[in-house]
């Protein structure tokens, strides 16, 4: 089932949207598959829209992560946590902000974390995922590099990386 690449056309006209398909978002994906299957790559995205790209590269992430260490909950949660954390979205229009931290954490958890624990997932564990989303997938323009919203600044990256275990150490970027 196809999903249509035009919410409406008043965005459209107001801010080019236009939702790039699954068969050309998979295409792309396909060029780098090794960069989107390896855990810690970086990807960002300056116009993420809902998070077609996002939610494509986190599964692709999320395959391995339950391939390596699907059979250990600590490792799966500190892989999966550290899949997540190198996924970064920008755009200009807040319910496509919201609607993609949205997808990413339920692909993290509905079709990921929950499927393969069950019962078992801890609630820190997803609140950390949820976090890191609110810090990654930012309300703003990649033109003027400047967050949008009732105080405009510049827009910050936080860079996560895992220290001494299940720890993570956040660098923030402007």
């Amino acid at each position: 089932m196809e999903v249509s690449q035009v919410i409406t056309k008043k965005r459209v006209a107001d801010h080019g949207e236009v939702l790039t398909g699954m068969r050309e978002v998979n295409a792309m994906l396909d060029l780098v598959k090794h960069e989107t299957e390896r855990i810690d790559s970086r990807f960002l995205e300056p116009a993420c829209g809902n998070g077609n790209f996002l939610a494509v590269i986190l599964r692709r992430k999320l395959a391995v992560v339950e391939k390596r260490y699907g059979k250990s909950q600590l490792d799966f949660e500190r892989y999966a946590v550290l899949a997540v954390s190198s996924v970064y979205g920008i755009d200009i229009l807040e319910d496509n902000v919201r609607q993609c931290r949205e997808r990413l954490y339920d692909i993290f958890d509905r079709d990921f974390y929950s499927r393969v624990f069950k019962n078992g997932g801890k609630d820190k564990c997803r609140e950390a995922v949820r976090f890191i989303l609110k810090r990654n997938i930012i309300w703003g323009d990649a033109l003027t590099l400047k967050t949008v919203g009732e105080q405009p600044s510049y827009i910050m990256f936080s860079e996560w990386s895992p220290v001494n275990g299940s720890m993570l150490k956040r660098r923030d970027f402007t």
